[in-house]
């Protein structure tokens, strides 16, 4: 560990001694200015109430000793007495009136031009004047003016020794405070900031003066105590130092031996993937086996593998797919005729259904394949394919090399083994559906041909019977009783009811065989809404309903089967009018796009949702009693849809429950070319 400290040069370093004794000066001083401040101010007071106190005496002596010489009018007296005040320096000016008279007056010599209101009013003076009294009557007053100038030398005198005295006091603290804290605060922290400074450099061995006993020798204590801990925490960070490097060491390997194994899983599934693509994609098996083969070595590490299927008829096994051998080896693979329970891997695992193995060949001496060391291979894996209990191949790889298969390696050909269990099964699912779907093609068009051959029987003679009928009906025979003619009438009608079901099952079952188909021509779809809506308009009568038809009179011309277009008409109108007993029933007509919409209406039953879904169904009918009263066999909405569809229109129904129901489909307006029924 490296580390950088900033050292500051002791002369740019503030000492804290020197920053106290700063203080500690600046403190004592402000006191003692402020202590001789108050000196001065009260020496100055007490010295100026002294000048007042003299001059007051003055004036008391002017009281006592001038009234009998005024009364007397004595100024010999009174100037003897002014001049006896001018003794004392102080007193400047003095004078004595006597009435209105002044009798004796005496101002010093530097003040001899000036009069009594100069030392009234100037602060220089003090200056007080007194009434003289005889015998309890006033005979005159005295003025006294006296000087400060004394007071203010004796209080320059007085402040100049205080300034002195403050001047000395300061010096002498300053140089005790500096003495003290060099030799008890300054040199010891010193001390203490050399050993610090030192132990940020790291000597952690430095010497560390504890000898005092005051804060100082406990911060020094402190310093020691910090010293030992930093020199602990250092013995340990280089003791976890040393652990992390180890750790990282050996965190390199882990993580190289992770990368690695993840890059192997990384490959593992990339080979699976494309193994599940490709099985996935294609029902060849020899690709998909081929591909399995190929990844299960190469992920392995092996060197060559086989994939065997199981002839459950012979009971053994048959090799599929090789890969990484000779074909002389593959020759006698094919000759071995392997068994379960033989002595090879692939038998053992197949007896025990469990993965198999020989680590080496040279160890196994009777292994009945002994072409197999002969090649050069020492160690073998085989795992048997299994699907529900069921054997269905097996999976062997070889190696060059000796050694045992690891578990991972085991369980990553187990995997392989799954895929080609599924890719064997699929195969065999697939022949099977191709062989049942040719056995249900061949027997569906057995089916429609003979409804088409049986319909056509069944419709000749009832075409007979019709005509007969209707010869009876027209008396061609003679006159019929009327009982009689009634019951041919219920026969004819019933008959052509039997012949148009015949119709259908013949027109289905042409469409199935693919033998019905569309004879093309010019038709105008407007006049055939006209014919199928007249050939209906009598049994819409009958139920008292209105048949409206909205068809443009200017209708383009279409192209496509006329005939078979009427039929799906027919079947819309005949439904509409069927499932409706009050309202009406309407047919439109639009074009747009070369495309003719058509829509039959009604406002009958309506159907559900899934009765739309599945009407278009053949031997489909709407559930419900009405239905079944209505009878059909479900084929007429079933062969509309062929029918739309062939001519590549479409057909679908739009209903609410109880509403009833519109059903809509286009035509092209030109069809060329018959199209394929879905």
């Amino acid at each position: 560990m490296n580390n950088t400290y900033s050292s500051t040069p002791a002369s740019k370093i503030r000492s804290v001694s020197r920053r106290f004794s700063y203080a500690f000066i600046g403190v004592v001083t402000l006191i003692l200015i402020l202590f001789a401040t108050a000196a001065i101010i009260i020496d100055s007071s007490r010295i100026n109430a002294e000048l007042e106190k003299r001059l007051d005496n003055a004036l008391k002596l002017s009281y006592i000793s001038l009234p009998a010489p005024l009364w007397n009018l004595d100024n010999d007296v009174v100037d003897d007495f002014i001049e006896a005040l001018f003794l004392d320096e102080s007193i400047v000016f003095a004078e004595v009136v006597w009435g209105n008279q002044v009798i004796s007056k005496r101002v010093r010599q530097k003040f001899q031009q000036k009069d009594a209101s100069y030392f009234r009013q100037s602060s220089q003076f003090i200056d007080k004047i007194s009434n003289i009294l005889y015998e309890g009557n006033k005979v005159g007053t005295i003025r006294l003016a006296m000087s400060r100038e004394s007071v203010k030398k004796e209080l320059i005198v007085t402040i100049l020794g205080i300034i002195a005295l403050t001047i000395l006091i300061i010096i002498a603290i300053a140089l005790t405070s500096l003495i003290i804290t060099k030799k008890y605060i300054s040199r010891p922290l010193l001390k203490l900031q050399e050993s610090a400074s030192l132990i940020a450099h790291g000597d952690l061995n430095t010497f560390i003066d504890k000898s005092s006993s005051d804060e100082i020798g406990l911060l020094a204590q402190h310093l020691d105590d910090m010293r030992e801990s930093i020199k602990q925490l250092f013995s340990e960070l280089s003791e976890s130092k040393e652990k992390i490097e180890d750790y990282s060491r050996t965190l390199e390997q882990k993580v190289e031996v992770r990368t690695q194994a993840l890059a192997r899983s990384v490959e593992e599934l990339k080979a699976l993937g494309d193994v599940s693509q490709v099985v996935s994609s294609t029902l060849d098996l020899e690709t998909v086996l081929a591909n399995i083969a190929r990844h299960a070595v190469q992920l392995s590490k092996t060197d060559a593998g086989t994939i065997y299927e199981f002839d459950e008829d012979a009971q053994v096994f048959v090799p599929r797919i090789n890969h990484g051998v000779s074909e002389a080896f593959i020759e006698a693979l094919h000759e071995s005729g392997l068994r379960i329970g033989d002595k090879t891997v692939i038998g053992q695992a197949a007896l025990n259904r469990a993965p198999d193995q020989v680590p080496d060949l040279v160890n196994v001496p009777d292994y009945p394949l002994s072409y197999v060391h002969q090649a050069g291979f020492r160690a073998l894996l085989a795992v048997p394919l299994l699907r529900k209990d069921r054997l269905i191949g097996g999976l062997v790889v070889r190696r060059k090399t000796a050694g045992e298969f690891p578990a991972p390696v085991v369980d990553l050909i187990q995997t392989f083994a799954a895929q080609s269990v599924l890719a064997i099964h699929n195969a065999r699912l697939f022949r099977e559906v191709e062989e049942k779907s040719r056995q249900l093609e061949a027997a569906d068009k057995h089916k429609s041909e003979f409804l088409a051959n049986m319909s056509h029987e069944l419709r000749t003679p009832l075409n007979a019977i019709l005509g007969y009928t209707e010869l009876i009906l027209d008396n061609i025979y003679g006159d019929i009783p009327e009982k009689i003619q009634e019951v041919l009438e219920r026969l004819e009608q019933n008959g052509r009811h039997l012949l148009g079901l015949i119709n259908d099952v013949l027109d289905l079952s042409k469409i199935e065989a693919g033998q019905l188909t569309l004879s093309l021509s010019e038709y105008s779809l407007g006049e055939l809404v006209q014919t199928v809506s007249a050939s209906v308009e009598a049994l819409a009568s009958e139920k008292n309903l209105e048949l409206r038809v909205n068809v443009p009179a200017d209708l383009t011309i279409g192209k496509g089967d006329e005939q078979r277009i009427a039929q799906v008409l027919l079947n819309l109108l005949g439904n509409a009018i069927k499932f409706t007993e009050e309202g009406d029933v309407r047919v439109e007509v639009v074009v747009s796009n070369q495309t003719f919409l058509v829509s039959v209406s009604d406002t009958g039953l309506g159907l559900s949702e899934a009765d739309q879904k599945r009407i278009f169904e053949e031997f489909q009918q709407v559930d419900g009693s009405s239905t079944r009263i209505k009878g059909g066999t479900g084929l007429g909405l079933a062969i509309a849809k062929r029918i739309v569809e062939m001519h590549g229109g479409r057909i679908w129904v739009e209903s609410t429950l109880g509403k009833g129901s519109t059903f809509w489909f286009t035509l092209p307006v030109s069809v060329e070319h018959q199209k394929e029924s879905r």
